[in-house]
């Protein structure tokens, strides 16, 4: 996939401001609009690209990644994860296997031990995010991290990767 950055004319950075991307977003749309485009067939390029592009850029763990690809020098098929962290999404993973989907009190436990979790990964994207040049180290292991917690979370809610 093109640089999103790229596409919507913006520099590199985990702190886009939300209202300025919509707005270029739609005055591409806008633009791409088969009523006003001269060749349809491009104008429907450029909105798929638009679409895919504000997604990426509107969701942290994939602006993460994509910051990585465009600025970093991250070694994506490296394991970064800190061993402590495997060994508690282990114990986390295993909680999840044995909880009693008909018993609610299983039920919160394990997703309130999830949501500790993931709401200490929300705080880590919010200083990185506010950094002026954020640790590329850093924000791929915090990629790994929610890349692993999104795995856990599916299986929580049994949704089967393929």
């Amino acid at each position: 996939m093109s640089n999103p950055f790229a596409f919507f004319g913006l520099t590199p950075s985990l702190n886009i401001d939300a209202k300025s991307l919509r707005k270029l977003y739609l005055d591409i749309q806008r633009g791409a609009h088969p009523d006003l485009a001269n060749l349809k067939e491009d104008a429907s390029l450029i909105s798929e690209q638009a679409n895919a592009h504000y997604r990426t850029l509107s969701n942290p763990t994939t602006l993460v990644k994509s910051f990585l690809d465009v600025v970093g020098n991250f070694q994506w098929n490296e394991n970064q994860l800190p061993t402590d962290f495997l060994m508690e999404m282990m114990d986390l993973s295993d909680a999840i296997e044995a909880m009693d989907r008909s018993n609610e009190a299983s039920v919160r436990d394990v997703e309130q031990q999830l949501a500790v979790y993931m709401n200490a990964l929300d705080t880590d994207f919010q200083l990185l995010s506010t950094q002026a040049e954020p640790n590329i180290a850093s924000l791929g292991v915090w990629y790994q991290k929610s890349q692993y917690l999104g795995r856990l979370r599916k299986n929580f809610e049994g949704i089967v990767e393929i």
